[in-house]
């Protein structure tokens, strides 16, 4: 193994690491609601770090779209507002849930859903094919998993006593609605794969523009996440004026909570672009090794960071063994799902 899929992999890590602790941030916010906080992240994350780094990074910009077909561009944002509804639903699943166990849920989903229904939807008949069948198998390994850190979450809640002054962005529910959010996240978060599985044009006319392959995806990633913050603004605005905490944004002591904000945009986005040069430096190890090791290395980087910040305190030994147990069946799920790109 070269020193350039080395390399590529250890961006790809820093790429997961980055990812999975987006969130952590609103663990500190004091005195924001929801929506203050995430309306910060999606306005940072989903546009204005984009944005920025597909301008300086792809010459001719207005040209690659000049170019693409708007049938190309409205399916990217179509399917980016789609996956924005369920990066709105992520942060309530996050906070209901917890980031580690939220994030497995959510992202085991997103990655069975965004790999089986493009192989469905544009090659049908490969779902008779060993790789249909790799596809299957791992979706299938994939719900196990989830069940059974599931299990452990409703376990986790049954002993875990709430805190009068636990800090941080919370929103209260059950364990099952938080449940039933985090698996509507994860279906609709595959949409973002859709923007690039059905918005290929972009990425031919950049590459006929002489675009190079490392920032290439970003043609596609600008509109696409913005397309996101249209569903997450729309949210977030009926949160401000059904809960009249518009006037928070203004409060002096609390400008520190924008910077909260903005960490998050930039752990976010910084993630995906640092994994997008991982892949790239990979070669064809990318498709194959990158996808799990990024998807594998939030996971864990997340579940880290529930432990580290309390999310499983006072917790026994089983119900931390069926959460690692469930953990590891993802985990391998992921791995199965990205034998099945290369099948």
């Amino acid at each position: 193994m070269n020193l350039d899929v080395l390399a590529g992999a250890g961006l790809v890590l820093v790429g997961g690491i980055l990812q999975g602790l987006f969130p952590v941030p609103m663990k500190f916010v004091r005195r924001w609601n929801y929506e203050n906080i995430w309306l910060v992240f999606a306005l940072t994350g989903l546009v204005v770090f984009p944005w920025l780094l597909t301008a300086i990074t792809v010459p001719h910009l207005g040209e690659v779209y000049r170019l693409t077909s708007t049938h190309s561009m409205i399916a990217i944002a179509g399917f980016g507002v789609c996956w924005g509804v369920g990066a709105t639903l992520t942060g309530l699943g996050l906070s209901m849930l917890g980031i580690g166990l939220g994030f497995a849920i959510i992202l085991g989903l997103s990655a069975s859903v965004g790999s089986l229904v493009p192989l469905l939807v544009l090659s049908p008949e490969k779902a008779g094919t060993s790789q249909g069948h790799l596809y299957f198998l791992g979706t299938a390994v994939m719900l196990v998993g989830i069940g059974i850190a599931s299990h452990a979450g409703s376990l986790r809640d049954k002993v875990r006593k709430p805190s009068g002054n636990d800090r941080g962005v919370t929103v209260k529910g059950s364990f099952l609605a938080g449940l039933v959010v985090a698996i509507v996240a994860g279906l609709l978060s595959s949409m973002l794969n859709f923007s690039y599985a059905f918005g290929t044009e972009a990425l031919v006319r950049a590459r006929q523009l002489g675009v190079s392959s490392a920032w290439m995806a970003n043609v596609v990633a600008a509109p696409a996440t913005s397309g996101g913050f249209v569903a997450n603004f729309l949210y977030c605005a009926y949160l401000l004026r059904k809960n009249s905490t518009l006037k928070s944004f203004s409060v002096p002591e609390l400008r520190v909570n924008w910077l909260y904000g903005a960490a998050m945009g930039a752990f976010w986005f910084g993630g995906l672009a640092v994994y997008g040069l991982g892949i790239y430096r990979m070669g064809d190890f990318g498709t194959v090794v990158g996808w799990p090791l990024l998807m594998g290395s939030i996971i864990v980087t997340s579940n880290v960071a529930g432990f580290l910040t309390g999310e499983w305190a006072a917790t026994g030994a089983r119900v931390r063994a069926y959460l690692g147990a469930g953990m590891a069946i993802i985990l391998l799920a992921l791995w199965i799902l990205a034998l099945a790109q290369k099948a």
